[in-house]
């Protein structure tokens, strides 16, 4: 789907972006250079929905190439649009970016059914949200505005992130065939818990967020938000891992995430990768060590269900 990020410069679009589809940490972007023109890259959502994101940089010289040379291609066939401002900086200047974005989408993407507007940095002391949604709004057809869905956000803070996965969910269950991927891949998952006696998270990387899973569906609480990341521990290994061969005066090799196990007094938890782009974690009802080979060996003998949920997950892999 083409996901437009429009807006002035310095909204925080390619934060967002970053943070919510690449897993990044706000620290990571916090001091990200401008974009310069468009940047397009191809995301696969929750390992269902396939995502085009168009991040068009904000700065003067840029809008007007997208309002005249370049209108037709950044504006034709938008499924996702989302406008994006910095709530502290109140300018009559947005006003005329907003009003040119909304002409030059409805004239090229005149399907649009949501724009979706994000008032961000809300988490700023000087940050005038309400200003920003009157100042917008002014003088816009009550056609227009019944299609937009303003949000005051903060990347910062994560209300951004979550407001973006809410729109991309929705995505999602309006189609027929990712929901029915979806749906399947629960069905293989609940065979699995019942061959394993394990209840089972299937997350997607790089966005880290969850597939499907035996708790059940991602939109329920508190799966919607929730997050896997292991970016930290794995690099930390592979570091440590590195300087133990350079002790022993060995080549360099390459190492996988095989199976790692957490305990609690009562319950195991085994985290397992799964594909180059998820991981599987499992979740004991009681604490019973025998049965972590049996987990293992699925993984390493042919398996039906592994099988089919692998093969729906490369449905839609760029």
């Amino acid at each position: 789907m083409k996901t437009l990020l429009f807006g002035p410069a310095n909204a925080g679009k390619t934060s967002l972006m970053r943070t919510a589809c690449l897993g990044y940490a706000f620290t990571k972007v916090s001091d990200l250079k401008p974009t310069k023109g468009i940047s397009r890259e191809n995301f696969i959502f929750r390992g269902l929905l396939e995502l085009r994101v168009w991040d068009a940089g904000g700065q003067e010289n840029y809008l007007q190439k997208y309002f005249t040379e370049q209108k037709d291609l950044i504006f034709s066939e938008v499924e996702i649009p989302i406008f994006m401002i910095d709530s502290a900086v109140i300018d009559r200047n947005v006003k005329e970016i907003f009003d040119s974005f909304l002409d030059a989408l409805f004239e090229f993407s005149p399907e649009t059914c949501k724009i979706y507007v994000l008032l961000n940095k809300i988490d700023l002391e000087e940050s005038k949200e309400d200003e920003a949604y009157n100042l917008l709004v002014e003088g816009i057809d009550k056609s227009i505005l019944n299609k937009c869905e303003f949000t005051p956000v903060s990347v910062k803070t994560g209300s951004a992130q979550h407001r973006l996965i809410e729109v991309l969910d929705t995505c999602i269950q309006k189609s027929q065939l990712e929901t029915q991927r979806m749906n399947e891949i629960q069905s293989r998952l609940e065979a699995l818990k019942t061959q394993l006696k394990y209840d089972i998270i299937l997350f997607n990387l790089p966005d880290g967020l969850v597939v499907s899973s035996t708790f059940g569906e991602f939109e329920v609480e508190p799966l919607k938000y929730m997050k896997l990341e292991l970016g930290s521990l794995e690099s930390n290994i592979h570091f440590v891992f590195s300087k133990i061969l350079k002790m022993k005066e060995e080549n360099s090799a390459s190492i996988d995430l095989s199976l790692l196990v957490y305990e609690s007094n009562s319950q195991l938890v085994l985290v397992k990768d799964f594909m180059e782009n998820a991981v599987m974690v499992f979740f004991s009802d009681i604490k019973d060590y025998s049965s972590i080979p049996e987990v293992l060996k699925i993984f390493t003998s042919k398996n039906e269900e592994l099988d089919e949920i692998r093969s729906l997950m490369k449905i839609r892999r760029l």
